[in-house]
């Protein structure tokens, strides 16, 4: 018998050095492409066009301690800090920490501030450079224990179809966005090439904490709810918390509605304040309504809760709500090599966490959730962990 899984974090992030990927932008435009050097007091900071030096700190926090800037990719004799290393160190960290597989989300600093270069070329090319580097050389070395999550462009619907292609091809089973399809904060009628698209491929959508704008426009002084759109109304008392607004807009767009088999999991949102904001929603929905002369078809915790999964890191609290909680639409993340993680210790956690917990809650959570979601076989033997 090999080895089987027995837990899934769902979130986790791939933190290098960018020479691993950059190697894969045309050669004429490396010179726009970000750069990391070395920062007098020790650790590495970032250049990025358009944005001011960013240090490492606690995105490379492994087991710490954690450092909020001076941080480094590498140990002092020149090997890979934990979880800046290859596929293979990678793997070994797995082990180490109690995982089987990791769902894998972008690099914190090079998934979002790209978006300041200003040459649009440039910025799709590193995009591209990013994905391929993460399945080509990355996630191919065990593609059942290294769960790759692509990065989309927030350069228009045409330039995410097509990254959203290029992924699946690839072999890649996710993709993660920040904004919209179509390039915005909002919502609008050609995201539904994209939605429609990744049903048709059968590619995951794992937007992390949420995507597009995470609070509703502010109200100006005089004005009512009716001065907002409805996803406003709808996300009143409760807009701070992510991805609330971002489940608002759906909602109200009638994503739900026009695809009923989509399905988002939105990592590191713990889920302590589900139950709240589920009251919320349809106490809010029944309250403005009339004012938007709006009907669903559904109420809006039956959308939630029927498309979308919650991921927790830290978040024993909402263990312990297991029940007003489903558990079937939770994961668990160690978000390592980030600050807010558990490794070394992540099964010491769990343990702690789910003590008291019905066992099955356990499994769904760290197995049968993210297995479902991610297409993963449980009776089948995984990819063995290489030696050191």
């Amino acid at each position: 018998m090999g080895r089987k899984y027995q837990v899934i974090s769902g979130d986790g992030h791939v933190e290098t050095p960018p020479d691993v990927w950059i190697k894969y932008v045309p050669e004429k435009w490396h010179d726009r492409a970000p750069k990391l050097i070395p920062l007098p007091d020790g650790g590495e900071g970032w250049l990025i066009e358009g944005m001011p030096l960013m240090q490492n700190g606690q995105n490379i926090t492994g087991r710490g301690p954690i450092k909020m800037g001076g941080a480094s990719y590498f140990k002092p004799d020149g090997s890979r800090a934990e979880g800046a290393g290859d596929a293979a160190q990678r793997l070994r960290e797995q082990d180490l920490d109690g995982f089987d597989a990791e769902v894998l989300f972008p690099p914190v600093f090079a998934s979002r501030f790209i978006e300041s270069i200003s040459d649009k070329d440039v910025y799709r090319s590193l995009i591209r450079a990013y994905n391929t580097f993460l399945a080509h050389d990355y996630c191919s070395v065990a593609p059942d224990r290294l769960i790759g999550n692509a990065t989309m462009p927030v350069t228009g619907i045409d330039d995410a179809v097509a990254e959203l292609e290029f992924a699946a091809e690839a072999g890649l089973k996710s993709v993660c966005f920040y904004q919209y399809p179509n390039g915005s904060p909002h919502p609008k009628p050609e995201d539904d090439r994209f939605w429609e698209r990744s049903l048709e491929l059968g590619i995951a959508l794992s937007p992390h904490f949420g995507f597009g704008a995470m609070s509703p426009p502010p109200l100006k002084t005089g004005q009512d709810t009716s001065g907002v759109p409805f996803a406003g109304a709808l996300a009143q008392r409760v807009s701070g918390t992510q991805p609330v607004y971002c489940l608002a807009q759906l909602i109200t767009s009638g994503v739900f509605d026009r695809f009923p088999e989509i399905e988002f999991y939105f990592a590191e949102t713990n889920v302590g304040w589900l139950p709240w904001v589920l009251f919320v929603f349809d106490d809010n929905y029944e309250l403005f309504r009339h004012c938007f002369d709006v009907k669903f078809d559904r109420k809006p915790s039956e959308y939630v809760l029927e498309h979308c999964y919650f991921g927790i890191v830290r978040d024993p609290v909402g263990i312990k709500m297991l029940g007003q909680i489903p558990s079937e639409r939770v994961m668990f993340g160690s978000d390592f090599p980030h600050s807010v993680g558990s490794f070394p210790d992540s099964r010491k956690f769990l343990d702690e966490a789910f003590q008291g917990v019905d066992g099955s809650h356990r499994r769904r959570i760290l197995l049968e959730t993210p297995a479902r979601y991610y297409e993963l076989d449980l009776d089948a033997d995984i990819t063995e962990t290489p030696a050191a």
